[in-house]
């Protein structure tokens, strides 16, 4: 019953007048940030409509393609805290927070690895309904571990619509707010392809992260003409779209609803927590506070997603406890600790010293 309550004044507050709320990205609400969470599922795609304002999508029924995964951000070097890393299972994405911009600088998975000699610009802040960016990109890796890679191409970006979003959290629909990114560039391994990619992102108040994508992957084409002009002609090869629940979203704070700010799942239970010392040499004391009874334990991950310790289970009453973690016998580097509370999941990145 209290969740019922607790996403009936979610939704409450997400169904505002869109002329009541103000939208746009800002570095405090919407920059990567470590030690967030946020779960992904791939879906059947959605077809974006068009741009503009007062805009309605409804995606309140959605094909799942893949199971959910979770996409967890932290530092991958424990000495710039500008770099910051998207992990998700066979893939890693880097990025630079730089000033009030954020920069994608190179990404590596099971086939490819990638380094930007020139960053690709993603986002800079404040982003507001108009705004458009533009950036060029430049990059050399390997495909394979063994075929030298190059791209060259060119990202833009436009805050290009805005209305009301139709989907499974909040099926009568939320204020929403999208974006429009298109990849333009050239692949060149042992053959070289001109590729397109279009991805759309929507945004909710009080949320970090988007909570709908679609993507679309075009080879790019160009007929020559005996007067010497040339056309190009795309062929979309791919399109799919994510969801990414919003009640889901681990963020800890987001001053677009502060003053309305409603808890739910996991930071509706474990409360006001406290991880000292950070960076840690011997021991992490946690002190956090639980608003009901629960069953607590916490576990330590590598980078690599290894699971290095666990704490055993407690079943502990409501109001404030303490665990500690000895953490003197790993190696120095950054850990991923994970709050386990009754069937709920929460990480926290902690770097080791």
């Amino acid at each position: 019953m209290k969740n019922k309550i607790l996403t009936f004044l979610l939704a409450t507050f997400f169904s505002l007048p869109l002329s009541s709320q103000i939208f746009r990205l800002t570095t405090e609400n919407n920059a990567y940030t470590a030690g967030d969470v946020v779960v992904k599922q791939q879906v059947e795609y959605k077809d974006v409509g068009t741009y503009g304002r007062g805009k309605t999508w409804d995606f309140s029924f959605l094909q799942p393609i893949n199971q959910e995964y979770e996409v967890n951000y932290f530092y991958p070097d424990s000495t710039n805290f500008s770099l910051i890393c998207g992990q998700e299972p066979d893939a890693r994405y880097y990025f630079r927070l730089q000033n009030d911009s954020l920069f994608a600088i190179g990404f590596e998975n099971n086939t490819s690895i990638m380094r930007y000699e020139k960053p690709e610009l993603k986002l800079k802040f404040p982003l507001s309904y108009g705004d458009t960016l533009r950036s060029n990109f430049e990059g050399r890796g390997q495909y394979g571990r063994r075929v030298p890679m190059y791209v060259k191409g060119y990202t833009r970006v436009i805050y290009d619509a805005d209305g009301t979003l139709k989907i499974p959290d909040f099926p009568n629909g939320v204020p929403a707010y999208r974006t429009h990114t298109q990849r333009y560039y050239t692949q060149a391994t042992r053959d070289s392809l001109q590729m397109k990619i279009d991805t759309y992102s929507w945004y909710v108040a009080g949320t970090r992260y988007p909570v709908f994508e679609s993507v679309q992957t075009n080879v790019v084409r160009f007929t020559t003409f005996s007067n010497g002009s040339q056309q190009a002609n795309d062929t979309t090869i791919f399109q799919t779209s994510f969801y990414y629940p919003p009640t889901q979203q681990t963020n800890i704070h987001n001053e677009q609803n502060t003053e309305n700010e409603v808890l739910t799942g996991i930071n509706a239970v474990f409360t006001e927590a406290n991880w000292q010392p950070n960076p840690v040499v011997e021991n992490l004391f946690i002190t956090y506070k639980l608003t009901r009874p629960a069953t607590v334990w916490f576990t330590v991950h590598s980078n690599a997603s290894v699971p290095l310790c666990q704490t055993p289970q407690q079943n502990l009453q409501a109001g404030y406890n303490q665990t500690i973690i000895p953490m003197s016998s790993l190696p120095t580097g950054t850990y991923s600790v994970y709050v386990h509370v009754d069937n709920m999941v929460l990480m926290q990145t902690i770097i080791k010293r």
